[in-house]
């Protein structure tokens, strides 16, 4: 009910502001703009965002409405806003940032945000207190998320609470006419943390500059070595990074027999865009997407050029590019460093990224030297990785920049913990009005990443402040992350449900676009079990996000999936299984190159497979580009996720935009199933795939007929079930959906009355399942 109270012509009303409002500059711009405006009162942190108390005449307030919005810090993000006139006897005479109060209503933490151009610029100024500090950062930039333990985001909840403020940070922080007026993580050389080289005798014949500051003579000593071509290990804001010069091929091949990485490709931090222009094509919209102050790694397109290793992205089209986001990125560059470092995830392959320094000298031991800081990160994130789409940027994976965001249900439901998928583990988790996914955690079948899952749930669980009502985990059982859901779920006594996993796909790209009304749902990607026991992979469904109901209304034609998962990275035995699906038998299929480099051993098996009673079955888009990477000879195994259909995709890219998109697709079919379901069938796709191969058509036309031929027969499918069911949106989700080229051609060949919606924020891969998951099982299970 509301209440009005008057102090003179005065009225004094409470705001309450949801969203990215901790940790972003805030309060000081409330205070300032305060200020400005002439009313009185007071703000404070809570939980869930902040209250702000104001006294002032109705004019002022409706003008503090209007401008809120249009000048709130840039990565401010306001949800929404609820207000009420109140009571009260006291009369404020100036406008306060007042003491945080811990509220059981919980908001969103704010993200780790990029060093910002005013710190860059004080960082370089010898007249600055903060010269050449590695630490600077200011209310619009700096570490956020992974310092923090608890909230709300105030100093004392996060790591920086061991590091008392001088007199000179302190007056800063509370002067409300300063860049750091309660900058969180403030800190200058005289107080805040510092660097340090492990061993610390590796400068020792070294001649440094002895002008240098002493907390300035680490970085520089670790930028000398780089550029002699050693690799570094240096802890950042989410964790460690092993850096090496991109243009030394010795030092390139360490890291990938270290990381067991033989061609997976490496991103490139690069000093500044005019750099990455000289090895790639960027757009406007990667130039401005690649100065985000999540400062993503962006995948571009790769030139021709001699300044990188070919050993950085053998084979690809694309190469993942970002700028320096942390000040010392930046110092790297300025003392000695090459203008190209790859700067990989300080990891094996697989393994979350090593966060402190006991952990870098137990499994960094590939590094020459560690450059680490007493600054304790909490909270581990990756680097974020995308891609453009139109101008939109499109995740591929979700961490530090991105991390933590949230999505409102269309309604309240159950509080879930969603334990997500194996590969490109995360987890979500769900208080009845919002679904939180984590950060990118790593691949689950290696055991520090099942401990990092079991760390993440405890976090955000504590965070959040409750107890699931459900768990909710995939159909597979053999998955770990099944098992460390049935773990907890025994320990804390909470009952457990299933969702099949391309279904929770369906539901994570709907919740993201807060799609309500019924949709086609495609989801492609490589594997997922089935709801009768067959390895799904290439679905079509009619969703309806609201009601609980997804249904299964067509897929690719089944085929038999030689040797079950081990065919993923053996592809071969997906090429021989779609030839004998497409010609019937070994003796009829013709003699192209790819079946000379198969012994009679790998053909007979497959046969022997082909004859069982029970032999694995799928429908996995991701298995049929496995398949025809292999046919055509491009590669004949999976040394990483994803990389035959990267090869394929590479060799289209070799044709300009016109010649790319003019290509005409091969031939296909549609028919049902036993089940009456609609069955994309490639098995003349892949016989005109062969012709093409006997006739030596260049792999580059043959990659862009086939991508043309799967955006057809995916758009013809969509058209047929969009006029069936009357709905005109489309929702895209699966790994084979990160393939830019497809989605392109997905988009040009979409009759224009269709509405597409692709994944964006929320990753097309499994990282992205656990939405869907805790979005189906809150208000469904």
């Amino acid at each position: 009910m509301k209440k009005n109270n008057y102090i003179g012509n005065m009225q004094t009303k409470k705001l309450k502001i949801y969203g990215v409002v901790q940790g972003v500059g805030f309060r000081p711009f409330i205070k300032r703009l305060a200020t400005e405006l002439g009313f009185a009162g007071f703000i404070r942190n809570e939980g869930f965002g902040v209250v702000i108390i104001l006294q002032s005449d109705d004019e002022t307030f409706k003008k503090f409405i209007e401008i809120l919005p249009i000048r709130k810090p840039l990565a401010a993000v306001i949800e929404r806003i609820e207000f009420e006139e109140i009571q009260t006897d006291e009369h404020f005479d100036k406008f306060s940032i007042v003491e945080s109060k811990v509220s059981a209503e919980i908001g969103l933490m704010p993200i780790d945000l990029a060093v910002c151009d005013d710190c860059i610029s004080e960082m370089f100024d010898p007249k600055n207190p903060r010269y050449l500090y590695p630490f600077i950062n200011c209310t619009n930039c700096g570490p956020r998320f992974t310092i923090i333990r608890e909230l709300p985001y105030d100093r004392p909840m996060t790591t920086m609470d061991e590091f008392e403020m001088c007199e000179m940070c302190r007056a800063e922080y509370e002067n409300p006419a300063n860049r750091r007026y309660h900058a969180q993580p403030i800190a200058c050389p005289e107080c805040g943390p510092q660097y340090f080289i492990y061993p610390e005798n590796m400068g020792n014949n070294l001649e440094i500059d002895n002008n240098l500051p002493n907390y300035a003579k680490s970085v520089a000593i670790a930028s000398r070595y780089i550029a002699d071509g050693k690799i570094a290990a240096i802890e950042g804001i989410g964790g460690f990074h092993l850096v090496c010069d991109a243009s030394n091929e010795n030092a390139i091949s360490r890291l990938r027999q270290w990381k067991r990485r033989k061609t997976k490709p490496f991103a490139i931090m690069a000093r500044d865009l005019n750099s990455i222009g000289k090895i790639a094509e960027i757009s406007d919209d990667e130039k401005r997407l690649l100065r985000m102050p999540s400062a993503p790694i962006l995948l571009v397109k790769i030139k021709r050029n001699d300044l990188l290793s070919e050993l950085v992205a053998p084979g690809l089209a694309y190469v993942g590019v970002f700028l320096p986001y942390a000040p010392i990125h930046h110092l790297l560059f300025h003392f000695d460093s090459p203008k190209f470092l790859i700067a990989t995830s300080g990891n094996r392959c697989d393994e979350p990224i090593a966060k402190d320094f006991e952990n870098a000298v137990q499994n960094l031991d590939i590094a020459d030297l560690i450059l680490w800081h007493n600054r304790e990160i909490h909270n581990r994130a990756d680097d974020s990785v995308g891609f453009v789409l139109g101008s939109e940027f499109v995740a591929m994976r979700r961490a530090r920049g991105f991390v933590p965001q949230r999505y409102k249900l269309p309604k309240n439901g159950k509080k879930i913990l969603a334990a997500g998928a194996d590969m490109k583990g995360g987890i979500a988790v769900c208080d009845g009005e919002y679904v939180y996914p984590s950060q990118y955690l790593g691949e689950l079948s290696e055991i520090l990443t099942q401990n990092f899952w079991e760390e993440t749930v405890e976090k955000f669980l504590r965070w959040l402040k409750f107890k699931p009502d459900i768990i909710v985990f995939d159909l597979h059982p053999d998955y770990h992350s099944s098992r460390l859901a049935g773990k907890f779920a025994s320990k804390n006594e909470i009952p457990l449900i299933q969702i099949q996993h391309h279904k929770a796909h369906a539901y994570a790209v709907a919740l993201e676009h807060n799609i309500t009304e019924p949709a086609i749902a495609v989801i492609f990607d490589g594997t997922g079990l089935g709801d009768d026991g067959k390895i799904w992979g290439g679905e079509f469904f009619l969703i309806n996000p609201t009601g609980g109901e997804c249904e299964r209304i067509a897929h690719l034609r089944e085929i038999v999936q030689p040797g079950g998962d081990s065919s993923a990275v053996h592809i071969k035995r997906m090429a021989l299984a779609y030839l004998l699906q497409a010609y019937g038998s070994f003796d009829k299929i013709p003699k192209i190159p790819a079946i000379e480099k198969m012994s009679s051993l790998e053909i007979d098996a497959i046969g022997k497979i082909f004859k069982q009673n029970r032999p694995p079955i799928t429908t996995s888009m991701g298995r049929l580009f496995d398949a025809v990477a292999a046919i055509t000879s491009v590669v004949m195994e999976n040394e990483f996720e994803a990389k035959a259909p990267m090869l394929f995709e590479a060799r289209a890219s070799i044709l300009d935009y016109d010649n790319l998109f003019s290509q005409m697709p091969y031939r296909f079919e549609i028919h049902r199933d036993e089940k009456g379901l609609k069955a994309l069938d490639f098995a003349q796709t892949i016989r005109d795939i062969c012709s093409d191969v006997l006739a030596k058509t260049p792999n580059e036309i043959i990659s862009a007929r086939f991508h043309q031929t799967i955006a057809t027969a995916t758009t013809e499918l969509i058209e047929y079930f969009s006029n069936k069911f009357d709905t005109n949106i489309a929702l895209f989700s699966g790994g084979v959906f990160q393939n830019r080229l497809l989605l392109e051609m997905i988009k040009k060949r979409l009759p224009s009355d269709i509405v597409p919606k692709f994944p964006l924020r929320n990753p097309a891969n499994d990282q992205g399942l656990a939405i869907g998951q805790a979005y189906w099982a809150s208000l469904f299970g």
